[in-house]
């Protein structure tokens, strides 16, 4: 008979000349789990070796080639560690082909370490999905555009969903349950799956709906009806909205609110380089008067209403010839305070640089009211900025309010101790 002489591997050889070395230098009895201790030891040490070397060696080079060419997405796959996840994935996946020719004979560490390399190297693969996502989200932040708003809100779902399916395959990898076994259960718990997601579900399409009527985006001035809210939108995720209000203070809305609640984006008007004056003046209507002839001879004096009174007097005149008793105010055409004080305001408006003349200008008469009558100006300030609107809008109407006195117009307001002392 021919005698079979069985191979060893190199590393059954090596293994066994360590064993006789400690026995015969250093009287160590190196029994069997001590050595599978120092093997899975030395086993984890080389594979952190290997990670180690990749790293110092690869990421450096990136991170200088980064820096030398500018290109964008490759600086933000840097800054989001997607790099440093896939060299993870190289010892993790040289372990996992390595493992049975390491530890084939002993059955029981080999179920050990190839349990945990797996989980390993899903939590990896995982975390490796959620930095590439994250690099996208940031790629499209550089734009700032409404796209970036359904690009984040789909990316935060799919962390969902991917965190979801990495729980299971954990699960399946440790206790070995069948994938059939766990979509049993989970189509039994539909109804609690969707309770606990329902939050994200309903953030995941109002995200989308924003994106898709591009209502806001990060960055844009908005007064949303609920909450009386209004300032900067900050951040946009799958759940919450942040908005940073004037006083600094940040307010967090539900994604869902913003599409079920009025939102008024100002952003436009921003863009157009005009903002809408409309504030009114209300009058008290006892001071209201129809003008005398030396009142008309005062207004006359006024440049931005000169022409007008000029106009208005001889057409005044000539329709009164056929009117009898034309003498008296009532009868015929006459001028009144508070006309003539509208017409002044209009040129007014017209005249000086910082109101709009390709926008409307419209003054009217609101109705009468315990208040008093109010007068309505509606014009579009050249700035649309906060200083400098709040600073033309308090010009005009310190000039109006002042003006008013000079056609013997009131202007309604509280009575003060000082009204009264004038009054007596």
């Amino acid at each position: 008979m021919t005698q079979q002489i069985e191979k060893k591997s190199f590393y059954e050889e090596f293994s066994e000349s360590v064993k006789i070395y400690f026995n015969d230098k250093f009287q160590i009895d190196m029994s069997e789990n001590l050595f599978t201790f120092l093997e899975v030891t030395i086993w984890i040490g080389i594979l952190c070796l290997i990670d180690y070397g990749f790293r110092i060696l690869l990421l450096p080079l990136i991170k200088r080639l980064a820096q030398k060419t500018k290109i964008k997405w490759l600086e933000i796959a840097y800054r989001n560690k997607c790099f440093t996840s896939i060299i993870h994935l190289i010892p993790l996946t040289f372990a996992s082909s390595m493992n049975v020719l390491l530890f084939k004979d002993d059955g029981a560490v080999l179920f050990v370490i190839e349990r945990m390399t797996q989980l390993i190297l899903l939590i990896v693969f995982t975390i490796l999905i959620f930095r590439i996502i994250n690099f996208i989200i940031d790629l499209y932040n550089e734009e700032n555009s409404y796209t970036t708003v359904g690009v984040r809100t789909f990316g935060q779902m799919m962390k969902f969903v991917i965190t979801f399916f990495a729980v299971i395959s954990g699960i399946m990898i440790l206790f070995k349950v069948q994938s059939s076994t766990i979509i049993t259960i989970l189509g039994a718990m539909t109804a609690a799956v969707l309770l606990i997601f329902r939050d994200a579900i309903f953030g995941f399409v109002s995200g989308l709906q924003i994106a898709y009527s591009r209502i806001i985006k990060v960055g844009d001035w908005v007064t949303l009806s609920k909450g009386n809210v209004e300032g900067i939108v900050r951040e946009i995720n799958i759940n919450l909205v942040r908005i940073e209000k004037f006083d600094k203070t940040i307010a967090t809305i539900p994604t869902v609110d913003v599409v079920t609640s009025q939102v008024t984006n100002h952003m436009p008007m921003l863009a157009s380089g005009t903002r809408q004056i409309k504030r009114s003046i209300s009058f008290n209507v006892n001071s209201f008067k129809f003008c005398s002839s030396e009142m008309l001879d005062c207004f006359e004096t006024y440049d931005l209403i000169r022409d007008y009174i000029i106009h208005k007097r001889k057409e005044i005149n000539s329709y009164n010839k056929n009117i009898e008793n034309s003498d008296l105010d009532i009868n015929g055409l006459q001028l009144t305070n508070i006309g003539v004080f509208r017409i002044y305001v209009e040129n007014y408006l017209k005249n000086i640089q910082t109101v709009s003349k390709f926008d409307p200008i419209i003054i009217r008469q609101l109705p009468v009211s315990m208040e008093g009558m109010p007068l309505e100006i509606s014009c579009f300030a050249k700035s649309s900025t906060n200083f400098e609107f709040e600073r033309i809008q308090s010009d005009i109407f310190d000039h109006l309010l002042t003006a008013c006195r000079k056609f013997d117009l009131q202007v309604m307001q509280s009575i003060s101790a000082t009204d009264i002392k004038q009054t007596n």
